[in-house]
């Protein structure tokens, strides 16, 4: 593409209209093609769970359901609702837009949620009764009534840290919300997969954290347009 921009230069027709608007098509070309952002690097990877892991026998029904909520593993051992995350590195993300905290059958979907700082979440309630949300969480304090089936609720999270929340009419129903003050995270699937793109070069910390499981971190280096792979193996244990 360079060298055919150098032939267009020397070319005799340079002083014309139809050279001004080739070479205007040749600087697009070069911008679209070779884009100059170096932010093209991905980490991927896997979260697992090893050793054993158990509930203890002795919780009740509600404590049980929550416990089984908060673990779930694969058959392979991958380690789903895990939050990986980049410490470090900041970015002007824009702030994603639509994000929702359902109330269904005495749930909360989704049962983890990762976003950035500034964030809104609209709480809406599927349920056809009353519930009432409450967070004693320094991040955000909340108490929130939802007393028909379809009532809904703005909250914009302005403060770093993880928001527990749970019903005070279900006490099964809890949910977490990890207001990041990084853009670089991503929450594992039901496999324990995980892939946070658009990385800058560097070295850093990434983290995971869990609800229940002990958090882990490893350094490692990023190389520019260049994709890492990066698993976490977390011991498990009776809760």
């Amino acid at each position: 593409m360079i060298r055919l921009l150098l032939m267009v230069l020397r070319s005799p027709m340079r002083n014309s209209w139809v050279f001004l608007h080739f070479t205007i098509f040749i600087l697009l070309s070069i911008c679209l093609i070779e884009p100059p952002s170096v932010l093209s690097a991905t980490l991927a990877g896997k979260v697992e769970v090893i050793g054993e892991y158990s509930i203890k026998p002795r919780k009740n029904l509600e404590e049980r359901i929550k416990a089984e909520r908060s673990l779930v593993v694969s058959g392979g051992g991958g380690l789903k609702n895990a939050v990986v995350f980049i410490r470090g590195p900041k970015a002007n993300n824009s702030l994603p837009k639509g994000t929702v905290i359902d109330q269904r059958n005495k749930t909360f979907l989704p049962h983890v949620l990762p976003i950035p700082v500034g964030a809104t979440v609209t709480f809406k309630n599927s349920d056809p009764f009353v519930h009432r949300i409450i967070s004693d969480s320094e991040a955000k304090r909340l108490r929130m009534e939802f007393a028909y089936e379809g009532a809904a609720m703005e909250v914009t999270f302005d403060k770093p840290g993880t928001v527990e929340l749970w019903c005070d009419d279900h006490k099964r129903m809890q949910t977490w919300v990890l207001v990041m003050d990084t853009p670089f995270f991503a929450i594992t699937d039901e496999e324990g997969y995980y892939n946070i793109p658009n990385l800058p070069g560097g070295k850093y910390t990434v983290e995971v954290w869990h609800e229940t499981l002990a958090a882990e971190s490893q350094e490692i280096e990023i190389k520019e347009r260049e994709n890492t792979w990066l698993e976490f193996r977390i011991p498990g244990k009776e809760f």
